[in-house]
């Protein structure tokens, strides 16, 4: 069953986005990753919240994006993301009638 990791944040810090985002993309394709979104105005429909900018990327798997996420690769950028941008991200199941 496919995973996907979203993440709903603000950057804070252009050119560290930047530089994490010149890295990020070889780690995501060695793991089999898809980019579905990058919406940097998304529209809130329900609820409230500062923050505009929506990622999803879809794994395989659930084991194969926490083995990206704990990569060598990804846990040496990483924190480039969590220093550019204010927000959160999770990791959740697709859905599997």
């Amino acid at each position: 069953m496919s995973a996907y990791f979203v993440c709903h944040n603000r950057i804070t810090d252009a050119q560290k986005m930047g530089e994490y985002l010149r890295s990020v993309m070889p780690s995501l394709n060695a793991h089999g990753a898809e980019v579905l979104v990058v919406d940097e105005s998304c529209t809130v429909m329900e609820g409230d919240t500062p923050l505009p900018r929506t990622i999803v990327i879809r794994f395989a798997s659930r084991a194969d994006a926490e083995r990206w996420y704990n990569s060598p690769e990804y846990s040496a950028i990483r924190p480039l993301r969590l220093e550019a941008t204010e927000g959160f991200a999770v990791l959740v199941n697709g859905f599997g009638a």
